[in-house]
């Protein structure tokens, strides 16, 4: 691919190295920044976690997060400096690393330009991103990361070390469904083999252990996600999917149909595309990471502003890929940043509705897009 081929202004150096800069200038005067995530939430753990011996209080329920996530906050408690700003730097360093694997994945096709460069000029200045770490103190980028990696180590054909990642990514968090259909598909395909997935579940556990060696419940431990779903009872919180339309006194009953839609969605999606008259190229598995991430969360009961954070960033990979279609991924960003300022003292006076069609149309263009691009060629063939 020649370099002509790319937006010319990303075939400057200075451009990118330039937004570099911007980015860690922007990440740099937001590292003060106390928000109630932090004050109400991880300050509340830290103080917990100083106060009854460290690694002692694994053995307590004091936390709604997965146990991997406190190791990082023991060893932050335990290193003494700023708490804040250590939690901020751990994000901001996995943003990079979700960038960097973003990068990777585009290099495949892109092999002549700095793809790995570019994707970290562009990652970390999303608004989500730069938001959920720098300002928010929140730490979706490590499971990003981890994702990210999965996808390009799956791409060059390291089937173990793939799910391997996607093992890490759900020890942090359980949002790494959202690309369920995508892998899905590749396991119908036969891109990966089934019993590799019994590496995400043993992963898991073996994230359990410390606290369960320091006396946490086995049973607490193994149902943390159940627990995280039922923590905030809303069918959605600032999210513009279709559970705008529904009356939350209803939430029970709603929340499990949707998401055995989901399940069916996903069941069917997989199945229709595993035929064999379905050639999928680079581009198309890329397209099929992004349809993945968005559509998803739309189905998917009890989203939060935070749950199109794949999905972001999976627009960046869709966009440096596919390079004509931007205002697909930017359509994204848009509705992620929307839900984002939504979640503070504009609640009341942001609508839902117009964010809701926006997120509509972007997935119906985006699965035009997907359907148009099915080629007649021969299965693609992974490049080392």
């Amino acid at each position: 691919m020649k370099q002509h081929d790319i937006p010319t202004f990303l075939a400057q150096k200075k451009v990118y190295f330039l937004l570099i800069t911007l980015g860690l200038i922007a990440k740099i005067l937001l590292l003060p920044v106390r928000t109630g995530d932090f004050v109400g939430f991880l300050q509340p753990w830290l103080n917990f976690i100083q106060s009854h011996g460290y690694f002692s209080s694994l053995k307590y329920n004091f936390y709604d997060y997965t146990p991997a996530y406190i190791y990082i906050l023991i060893l932050i408690a335990k290193i003494g400096l700023n708490p804040l700003i250590c939690i901020k730097i751990t994000s901001i360093f996995f943003e990079y690393i979700a960038a960097f694997f973003v990068g990777k994945i585009a290099g495949l096709k892109f092999k002549t330009l700095p793809m790995v460069w570019i994707a970290m000029a562009i990652v970390p200045l999303l608004p989500s991103v730069l938001l959920n770490s720098s300002y928010l103190s929140q730490c979706d980028s490590i499971y990003a990361a981890f994702v990210f990696g999965s996808i390009y180590f799956l791409f060059i054909q390291k089937q173990l070390l793939s799910v391997l990642m996607l093992g890490i990514a759900f020890s942090f968090k359980m949002q790494f469904v959202m690309l369920l259909p995508f892998y899905f598909v590749m396991l119908l395909r036969g891109n990966i083999r089934w019993h590799y997935f019994l590496l995400v579940p043993a992963v898991f556990i073996v994230s359990l252990l410390p606290a369960f060696v320091m006396g946490r419940s086995l049973t607490g431990l193994l149902n943390i996600y159940l627990s995280q779903a039922d923590h905030y009872p809303f069918l959605t919180l600032n999210f513009p999917n279709i559970y705008i339309f529904f009356d939350n006194a209803f939430y029970q009953p709603i929340k499990i149909i949707g998401m055995i839609i989901t399940f069916v969605f996903t069941f069917v999606f997989g199945i229709v595309l595993s035929l064999k008259k379905f050639k999928f190229s680079f581009d198309q598995w890329v397209r099929l990471v992004f349809l993945s991430a968005i559509v998803i969360p739309f189905l998917l009961p009890g989203m939060h502003e935070r749950y199109m954070y794949l999905g972001d960033i999976s627009g960046v990979l869709y966009w440096l890929i596919l390079r004509k279609k931007p205002l697909i991924p930017l359509g994204i960003w848009l509705i992620s940043l929307y839900s984002y300022i939504r979640c503070s003292r504009f609640n009341d006076v942001l609508p839902m509705k117009p964010a809701f069609v926006l997120y509509f149309a972007v997935i119906f263009f985006t699965v035009i897009d997907f359907i148009q691009h099915f080629e007649n060629e021969s299965e693609i063939i992974y490049k080392k």
